[in-house]
């Protein structure tokens, strides 16, 4: 599966600076690309225009990567949170519903 983002972009978003987290963070992308995709109901490439992905979901699949990059455990010992509303926000417009 192509990656829509990069380890190294996802470090930037997450202002992480060291290697030792970079296959977890390649496994995250991928994880929030499929699950985009999932919740969109049609692959991420049907919304590309010359090649380039909306900026859009850019941004979705880092909002959620990081939030599954924060949040590894499914308890949080602290209030628990939603993801933010951005995300639906950045992603609902792509949802193919017929």
């Amino acid at each position: 599966m192509e990656l829509y983002v990069s380890v190294e972009a996802l470090k930037a978003h997450l202002n992480v600076d060291y290697d030792n987290d970079d296959d977890y963070l390649e496994s995250l992308s991928a994880t929030a690309q499929a699950s985009i995709e999932k919740y969109i109901q049609r692959p991420l490439s049907d919304c590309e225009k010359g090649g380039e992905l909306n900026p859009m979901l850019i941004h979705a699949i880092k909002i959620l990567a990081g939030g599954f990059y924060a949040n590894r455990e499914p308890v949080a010992y602290a209030n628990a949170q939603p993801l933010p509303y951005t995300l639906d926000y950045l992603v609902r417009p792509f949802i193919k519903y017929t």
